[in-house]
């Protein structure tokens, strides 16, 4: 059984003249195998461009892989590498970013969404979430790639420089949320089970504290 252990969330949340939300949610914590899939769903109350990007790889994480599927479970996108460099902000904080970082401006209609989260190349099976994904039966799916951790491996890749990358990762993820009505971390519902713990979440409105 995978488990995803040690999330913590925080979200800061602007309120317009209606009860739509703009929200900037930040999520952060450690994969327990290579193959763990994390699930968010989130909606949108407004039409346009919603942000969600990865801020871990730079810091020495595992290469993620991010996707958008609507409530339906039909994907949407599916991006490995955001391909940028820089520094974004959320929640009054400025995360980095790398190229292999995943980062989408996605332009979206006001609706519910289901955002998933995986390690390269978990990537999915088909354009259905029901689906599962590629490494669902392999936990250590990495150590194929080569490094010494025997999981979380990058193997010998290069960046746009031509320099090589690090190959022995770690199991931290971060993803941040930019422009959304709300987000939650929830489980993928594969035959398998995922569960998560520890899930602390809390926004500011106002002056008034939400529970996410």
């Amino acid at each position: 059984m995978k488990k995803i252990l040690s999330v913590v969330v925080l979200a800061s949340c602007l309120t317009a003249a209606t009860t739509t939300f703009s929200a900037e949610i930040d999520f952060s914590g450690n994969f327990l195998h290579d193959n763990d899939v994390l699930r968010f769903n989130f909606s949108v109350g407004l039409p346009g461009v919603v942000t969600v990007f990865s801020s871990s790889w730079i810091n020495g994480g595992f290469d993620p892989i991010l996707a958008i599927w609507d409530s339906a479970g039909n994907q949407i996108e599916e991006q490995d590498d955001g391909g940028v460099v820089g520094s974004r902000q959320s929640n009054s904080v400025f995360y980095n970013y790398g190229e292999f970082d995943s980062f989408l401006n996605i332009n979206l209609a006001v609706g519910d969404y289901i955002a998933t989260l995986t390690q390269y190349d978990n990537l999915s099976v088909s354009t259905l979430l029901a689906d599962g994904f590629l490494r669902d039966a392999d936990p250590l799916f990495t150590a194929v790639f080569g490094c010494s951790n025997g999981s979380f491996c990058e193997g010998s890749l290069v960046d746009s420089n031509n320099n090589p990358v690090e190959p022995n990762r770690t199991s931290d993820w971060e993803l941040h949320f930019l422009n959304v009505d709300n987000a939650t971390l929830n489980t993928v519902p594969e035959p398998s089970g995922l569960i998560f713990v520890g899930l602390a979440g809390l926004a500011l409105v106002g002056g008034r504290k939400c529970k996410i």
